[in-house]
């Protein structure tokens, strides 16, 4: 998919990248330097705001201790830290290895923005899973339908990374404004908020454009296909918010049965289509998803 081809104009997306490039230049915190890392974080506090827990609005609210609820948080908030590592090296190799290439003259120059902020977040989220709970969860990605076709390849990744940011920003915005947090929490999630936004805003106009393209040079089925390809990425997106690993990390009985009766509470999916409702929204009204629906019902959950 050539960026310097495209039949729809370009020049928007060319003003848009112009001005986050100015804007992260004018941003001159460096984390590397700047960020003072605490010796412990404050073990009496919840780790992840109460509201984007795994059990909120469930009877496990109610049945697990103060200490339990904490313990849990701090497992919760470090596989958050441990799918921004992952997902931000999926991001790198795939966006270095686009640089100066053909298609990607247009975003080639902020690529190499995007790709240095990124190796900064995956380099604090790492540092605080090893810092403070002495591990990463390991990435338990399952496999995803490619295709042949380059240009819906390259697509397809753009996409994932959109939604992958998406996700992460939903969770930056609250726990960086959350008090009851520990004030180290707070900085790296707001910090963090303030770059995605950028990427953000450069990739919802870039899928956009390339879906375009797509729309208008492939069948109805393929692009059927590519929704569901997408869809199904989504799903085990908010699945893998539900590790089975932090139930056991955390020291709760049943830790799969905890996970199961989680995915399928209707409270919990109340919370999981809001999660991802602005995106899905956005890929319906660019013509790839024929319609907003992404999750699936509870006998369908991946375990």
């Amino acid at each position: 998919m050539s960026t310097s081809t495209f039949i729809q104009d370009t020049s928007e997306l060319e003003k848009t990248l112009s001005t986050l490039i100015n804007l992260t230049n004018s941003d001159t915190y460096n984390p590397f330097k700047e960020l003072v890392w605490p010796d412990s974080i404050e073990s009496h506090k919840l780790w992840m705001s109460s509201s984007l827990m795994s059990i909120d609005g469930t009877r496990f609210e109610q049945e697990l201790s103060e200490e339990q609820l904490i313990e849990l948080s701090k497992w919760e908030f470090i596989n958050f830290c441990s799918l921004n590592v992952t997902g931000i090296r999926e991001l790198l190799i795939e966006m270095t290895s686009r640089l100066h290439t053909p298609g990607f003259e247009v975003l080639s120059e902020y690529l190499h923005y995007l790709i240095a902020e990124e190796n900064e977040h995956m380099w604090y989220f790492s540092k605080f899973c090893l810092q403070y709970a002495g591990k990463i969860y390991p990435d338990r990605a399952l496999a995803v339908a490619s295709f042949p076709e380059a240009d819906i390849a390259s697509f397809m990744v753009f996409v994932r990374v959109l939604i992958f940011e998406e996700i992460v920003d939903f969770y930056n915005r609250k726990m960086g404004q959350d008090k009851i947090l520990p004030k180290f929490i707070q900085n790296i999630n707001w910090l963090h908020h303030l770059d995605e936004g950028r990427h953000i805003k450069y990739g919802r106009q870039y899928v956009n454009l390339a879906c375009q393209e797509l729309l208008n040079k492939y069948p109805k089925q393929r692009i059927l296909e590519m929704e569901s390809t997408i869809k199904g990425f989504m799903q085990l997106s908010v699945q893998k918010l539900y590790r089975r690993e932090i139930f056991v990390d955390a020291g709760l009985n049943e830790p799969g049965k905890m996970r199961k009766e989680l995915l399928a509470h209707p409270v919990r999916q109340q919370f999981n289509k809001k999660l991802i409702a602005s995106t899905a929204k956005f890929l319906t009204q660019i013509g790839l998803f024929s319609n907003s629906s992404v999750l699936p019902e509870p006998e369908q959950v991946v375990n």
